[in-house]
């Protein structure tokens, strides 16, 4: 496997460092002309890795739909807790998504022979995952014409986040077939490929998914269920990740600053030592302690830790009184497993909880309850420690408690999400919006405690960054007034 810096001078050359700001209309003076796809491919990987599961880019989806808090002994951000969200807010998740993006790009730009089609079929897939969050965060966004300053576009037109999300599917039906027509002779992405190392089966299923998960965010719209079905049945044949077959993404992190896992980065040095204000400031949400601690949950010490004996206790999010650290646990070993951890672009367990919803509305075969039960399985399994077996997950599962056994869950989706939630916390922050946003689920969440807020549910959506509003205003008016709380993703049937 490459090595990290590796990767990281390949991210000099290319200019796609996370750290680095550029807008969509803007060209990198630094980019190099003609660099192969088998070295911008694992810098984009893991740019795409950083971008979803750094926590400082989503947190705030945890913090919203209760997963995390803030501990006692630190000030909570006023504009979180009061839902106050300003045009100042994540320009950095937007400016580096395109700039991933871009590198996308260049891959299927200068994959045109008929043995680059893994590299081409890889970036488009990749390129619909990371244009996915943005139509989720942002709704209407430069899409067409988005990266184009070279051809003397420097202000991309918005394009409508309907025609965005069906062309995403189309991209994917366009990344299988360049799969399923590979000629024997195509180039090996081995290693260089940090997810699947060079696995294009794999790859097919991962887009199939993906494709998937587009299409159930629109599963409530009561005028999309034939366009859902026609798609759906156009790829079936290829399949949808199994157990054992997430997107994981991992350069070969190593143990020292800059090249660790990113989301573990966050909270430890590479002595092991807490990084400052680390595993200090982000605590439990008490509603997911407590939705832990009701079921006799198996990963309740391994999503956050004991404070004391085997007590797990968190905060809501805003609120005027916070326990203090002495009596709340921490994010817990589950979470933060190691150093070189490998960083989820898409879990197993979330891939089995999209294809149960899928089976339960009846858009594909299968038996939803198995794949329910595989899906809790698998986070299980992932989150490891003593009761992380197979054997314990089954004893889980058999406890007759709505949202925890199938059969004695009412609502079946309902249930489907609920335990979505709980498997996705501090894995994967987007679903759980999206998932809220178009459901209404979990039901139970006590959301921002803030006397001051501004409405009594989260933000359905994140404004057009500054930097845009600055640079390519003209086409950020045409999107009409924004409203943080009204302006719903296109998807939102609630």
């Amino acid at each position: 496997m490459k090595k990290l810096f590796l990767i990281l001078t390949v991210l000099a050359v290319l200019g796609t460092s996370c750290e680095k700001f550029l807008g969509v209309d803007e060209t990198n003076p630094n980019q190099a002309s003609a660099v192969p796809a088998s070295l911008v491919m694992p810098a984009a990987l893991n740019n795409t890795a950083i971008l979803t599961v750094t926590p400082g880019n989503y947190a705030f989806i945890y913090e919203w739909h209760g997963c995390w808090a803030i501990s006692g002994g630190y000030s909570q951000d006023a504009n979180m807790t009061q839902y106050n969200i300003l045009n100042s807010h994540f320009q950095n998740n937007w400016a580096n998504s395109y700039l991933n993006i871009q590198n996308y790009d260049y891959i299927i730009q200068n994959s045109t022979t008929s043995k680059q089609k893994p590299w081409r079929a890889m970036a488009e897939i990749m390129k619909a995952y990371v244009f996915q969050y943005l139509v989720d965060c942002w709704g209407n966004v430069p899409y067409s014409e988005a990266n184009m300053a070279d051809k003397g576009i420097l202000k991309p037109k918005y394009d409508d986040q309907k025609v965005v999300y069906e062309d995403l599917v189309a991209r994917l039906d366009t990344a299988m077939n360049l799969i399923a027509t590979m000629p024997a002779d195509a180039e090996e992405p081995g290693d260089n490929d940090i997810i699947y190392h060079g696995d294009m089966t794999l790859w097919a299923k991962f887009a199939n998914t993906l494709k998937l998960r587009i299409l159930m965010n629109q599963s409530d719209m009561a005028d999309r269920a034939s366009y859902i079905s026609t798609n759906i049945a156009t790829t079936a044949s290829v399949g949808y990740l199994a157990a054992g077959e997430g997107a994981m993404s991992n350069p070969g992190y190593v143990q020292s600053t800059g090249k660790m896992n990113p989301f573990w980065e966050r909270f430890y040095k590479q002595d092991g030592s807490q990084q400052a204000d680390g595993l200090g400031y982000f605590v439990p949400n008490q509603d997911a302690c407590d939705f832990l601690n009701a079921n006799s949950d198996p990963r309740r010490l391994r999503f956050f830790a004991a404070y004391s004996g085997t007590l797990i206790q968190g905060n809501y999010f805003g609120a005027a009184l916070l326990n203090l650290p002495s009596v709340t646990s921490k994010l817990g070993p589950g979470l933060l497993q190691a150093y070189n951890q490998s960083s989820p672009i898409m879990s197993d367990f979330e891939a089995l909880f999209i294809q149960a919803e899928a089976a339960q509305r009846g858009f594909i075969t299968g038996d939803a309850k198995a794949l329910y039960e595989s899906a809790v399985t698998q986070s299980i399994l992932y989150m490891g420690g003593a009761q992380g077996t197979e054997a314990d997950a089954a004893t889980y599962l058999a406890q007759a408690k709505a949202n925890v056994s199938f059969d004695a869950s009412p609502d079946k989706i309902k249930a489907i999400i609920t335990q979505k939630w709980m498997a996705l916390n501090g894995i994967a922050a987007m679903p759980i919006w999206d998932d809220y946003r178009r459901t209404g689920f979990p039901d139970f969440i006590h959301f921002s405690q803030d006397p001051a807020r501004l409405s009594d549910t989260p933000p359905v959506r994140l404004l057009y960054p500054q930097y845009e509003i600055n640079t390519n205003n003209d086409n950020v008016i045409l999107q009409g007034t924004i409203n943080q709380f009204t302006s719903k993703i296109f998807w939102q049937n609630r």
